[in-house]
């Protein structure tokens, strides 16, 4: 469910909401849910060297959602959502989500039918939220936002990307990563490997409005894009410490959603925007400035959808541009549903020009309440061209079949 965010204004008249309520109503109630999932994964590519091309994985989160109302009509209430895998989540390598260990999510919120929702705690910002692209509308396991970055191979040939760091997925001239992924950079999360959502559960501040008209908006603040649970960390600076810092990280986004007859219209502007505050890439980098706008078509059980993304030269170079661009087609009947998506994007400054695109095709039928099974084959293709990067261009293929239990 879409959630929304708040500002200053708003919080203040929250506390005088939660003042004039007096804990009046019902004791909040708890509910538990979560998921469990098993995927079997095949993968074939140009730098699997001593590799197995076959590979199981699990992935289990169990949710505990609290939620009350008072007389005064002031909804309240928190999520956590625990992982419940046996080697947790965390890690650098490739594939990694960074999720954390012990939780994925820890976050309270307030909510208003006058004035909106307001988020605290570790959780997803406006932009990831709020945003439209092919990505939403993927089938399976997410598309090309999905598990094919677990069974991929981000390690290059000896000498090339990533010698000297198991699963490094920096371009050939060693200043940020591809764009592997439709996101911006914080919900790209640090990618030594694939894509992670490593940075997306900072602790943060979010609201958002009512829904007005089909419209909806909201904004994010975190003051520091490191802190996260009982983590603080004030530091203006890590200076060659290989990781990127940020402060006064912002998330905006503006959503439509309307129907008219039987065609479905929804379309989104989202953005990022904080201050970097290390030189991990041997100069002082670049500050976060990001914005992703997309659009979704759906039609008798068809949709298309399709976004365009700039990271400009966020967290990098002085100069640097890097882009991303996404489209796909999904149809569902019944318990079926397919589709296919693409992601395209460049990462470019003086001397050189790196890509990276993939194609991902599923399929999943809804077997029984909560059960999933689904199929889904990935093709991805990671093209740096330069100085020195001479045959180091990898492609590969993936296949992954699974089961999803949802309750």
């Amino acid at each position: 469910m879409k959630k929304i965010l708040l500002g200053t204004t708003a919080l203040i008249g929250a506390a005088t909401l939660i003042a004039g309520a007096a804990f009046a109503g019902e004791d909040p109630k708890v509910t538990v849910g979560g998921f469990s999932t098993f995927e079997a994964g095949w993968t074939d590519s140009d730098f699997n060297q001593n590799e197995q091309n076959r590979a199981f994985r699990n992935d289990t989160e169990i949710h505990f959602n609290v939620a009350g109302k008072t007389d005064a009509g002031l909804g309240y209430g928190a999520e956590i959502d625990l992982e419940a895998d046996i080697n947790g989540a965390s890690g650098t390598g490739a594939g990694y989500s960074n999720q954390g260990i012990v939780a994925h999510r820890t976050y309270g919120w307030l909510q208003g039918d006058q004035w909106g929702h307001v988020e605290f705690g570790s959780n997803d910002g406006a932009a990831a939220t709020l945003k439209v692209d092919a990505a939403t509308i993927a089938r399976a396991s997410g598309g090309i936002n999905g598990d094919w970055r677990y069974f991929a191979d981000v390690n290059q040939a000896p000498g090339g990307i990533g010698a000297g760091a198991s699963g490094n997925l920096v371009n050939a001239h060693g200043t940020a990563p591809f764009i592997t992924s439709a996101n911006l950079p914080i919900e790209n999360g640090p990618a030594t490997g694939f894509f992670s959502d490593g940075y997306t559960n900072d602790t943060k501040i979010t609201y958002y409005t009512p829904r007005f008209s089909g419209f909806q908006a909201g904004v994010s603040y975190a003051p520091s894009l490191t802190d996260r649970g009982e983590l603080t960390n004030r530091q203006d600076a890590l200076v060659g410490t290989g990781v990127i810092n940020g402060r006064d990280m912002w998330e905006e986004g503006l959503n439509y959603e309307g129907q008219f007859d039987q065609i479905g219209i929804a379309a989104a502007v989202t953005g990022e925007e904080g201050h970097a505050d290390n030189q991990a890439i041997g100069v002082s980098p670049e500050n976060l400035g990001a914005w992703n706008a997309g659009l979704k078509l759906s039609y008798m059980g068809f949709s298309a959808a399709g976004s365009y993304g700039d990271w400009s030269d966020s967290f990098a170079a002085s100069g640097q541009k890097a882009d991303y661009w996404t489209g796909g087609l999904a149809y569902e009947t019944g318990p079926i549903g397919a589709s296919v998506t693409y992601l395209g994007s460049e990462d470019k400054n003086t001397g050189y020009q790196d890509k990276f695109q993939d194609v991902s095709v599923g399929v999943d039928y809804k077997l029984a309440p909560g059960l999933t099974p689904f199929a889904e084959y990935t093709w991805y293709d990671i093209d740096p061209t330069g100085t020195g990067t001479a045959g180091l261009e990898n492609k590969g293929n993936i296949v992954i079949v699974g089961s999803q239990l949802s309750f």
